[in-house]
C-alpha cells in the first residue's frame, strides 16, 4: 500500500508504485488529496493508472490487506502539523502491523529538527535520497538507508560539500546512528 501526498514526496511514492506494480507486485495506492496534485504526483498519477495497480480512495483503506506501507504523504517539507486526510492515513498506517517505509523523512517528522508538532509516522524504515537530513533520529526513523538518485559530484562541491562517492558500485547504504 503506497500512501502519497499532493506534493513532491507523493510524487516519488506514486513513481515508486508504479515501479513495483510494472514487477507484477499487488499495489495499492492511495492519495491524501487527489484533486489537488501537483504538477509531478499528477503526472506520475497518469503513467501509475497504465500499471495493473489499482488507485483506492481515503475511504476505501478500511479493510485492504497490506504486506508493506510505503509512506509518501509528506516529505521534507512539512509546515504544521498533519491534518484533515494527511492525519486519517497516518492513523491507518499507525493501526497496522505491518512494517512502514518512509520516503526521506517519516511524514509528520521535521526533515531539520526531528521534532513532531502532531502525529507522525512511525516507520520501520526510512529511504532518504541524496543526503541524511539533520532531524532523521533513530527513534523516529528506523532503520535508516540512503539512496543514490545519481547526484553528479560536482554539486555537493558546489554546496562546500567536500567528500567522496559515498555508494561506490551500491544505490543503496544502510546508515548507522552516530554515538553519543
Amino acid at each position: 500500500m503506497v500512501l502519497a501526498g499532493s506534493g513532491v514526496n507523493g510524487g516519488g511514492g506514486i513513481c515508486a508504485a508504479r515501479h513495483l506494480a510494472n514487477r507484477n507486485l499487488k499495489v495499492r495506492l492511495c492519495l491524501s488529496n487527489p484533486e489537488y496534485l501537483d504538477e509531478v504526483p499528477a503526472f506520475q498519477r497518469h503513467v501509475f493508472h497504465s500499471t495493473p495497480g489499482k488507485e483506492l480512495a481515503l475511504s476505501d483503506l478500511g479493510g485492504e490487506p497490506v504486506d508493506l506501507i510505503i509512506d509518501a504523504i509528506i516529505g521534507y517539507s512539512l509546515r504544521s502539523s498533519p491534518r484533515c486526510a494527511a492525519l486519517q492515513m497516518i492513523r491507518w498506517a499507525n493501526d497496522r502491523s505491518v512494517p512502514v517505509l518512509s520516503l526521506d523523512v517519516p511524514s509528520g517528522v521535521d526533515a531539520t529538527t526531528g521534532q513532531s508538532a502532531g502525529e507522525y509516522i512511525r516507520a520501520s524504515q526510512t529511504l532518504t535520497l541524496a543526503l541524511p537530513k539533520t532531524g532523521l533520529v533513530p527513534k523516529k526513523t528506523g532503520e535508516l538507508f540512503l539512496a543514490d538518485i545519481g547526484i553528479p559530484a560536482a554539486v555537493y562541491h558546489k554546496m562546500g560539500l567536500q567528500f567522496e562517492n559515498p555508494f561506490g558500485s551500491e544505490y543503496l547504504i544502510r546508515l548507522k546512528p552516530a554515538m553519543s
